[in-house]
């Protein structure tokens, strides 16, 4: 009899269920924000090709000037007086940039030319020199480059780009005249903005 009831004792303590530990668990979450930049600083060290340039160009805070002596070939022959010298023609300026998010460089034309006064000229001579622009990054991240954009007046050509440090540049190349241009000063604007997208 002793021997039935302690069995039946052990059976009911092997049938209990386990007691679970106890656990909690506790979230951190890490938040924090990285301002927004993007800088632009011209970079006077970049001059390009500009071998007819009195300098290659000037930087005055964010304004870049660069001033041409066009060199005009064959003046013996009236009919061939134009410039066509590509290496005086051409150069490049360069902006150190710094885009921590995509942004979109815009590039404005004021004349979409260099325009001697109001461009007009007497009979077989011009008043306006074209010129073409191709828009490259130089460095970590750059974007596919625009070649050849020729400008009309107050025509904008935008560049989107990613998040980017380095280079940003312009290469400016005044076209071959074919008709000789008039004396005089020939000018034009081209306005940049580098615009972090929100």
């Amino acid at each position: 009899m002793k021997k039935i009831a302690l069995f039946a004792l052990m059976s009911t303590a092997m049938a209990a269920p386990a007691m679970a530990e106890s656990s909690d668990v506790a979230t951190i979450n890490l938040t924090g924000t990285v301002q927004q930049i993007c800088t632009v600083v011209p970079n006077p060290g970049l001059a390009g090709g500009n071998a007819g340039a009195t300098t290659p160009y000037s930087v005055s805070g964010d304004d870049v000037t660069t001033s041409w002596t066009f060199l005009i070939n064959n003046t013996l022959d009236p009919t061939q007086a134009t410039i066509g010298d590509t290496s005086q023609r051409f150069f490049s300026v360069g902006f150190n940039t710094f885009c921590n998010d995509n942004f979109t460089w815009s590039t404005q034309a004021t004349n979409g030319a260099m325009i001697n006064g109001d461009g007009s000229a007497p009979a077989g001579f011009t008043g306006i020199l074209d010129y073409n622009v191709a828009i490259k990054q130089l460095g970590t991240g750059a974007a596919p480059q625009l070649n050849g954009q020729n400008f009309a007046a107050g025509q904008t050509i935008d560049f989107a780009s990613d998040a980017f440090q380095g280079t940003s540049q312009l290469d400016i190349s005044v076209g071959a005249s074919s008709t000789p241009p008039v004396a005089g000063d020939y000018v034009e604007t081209l306005t940049l903005t580098f615009q972090a997208d929100a």
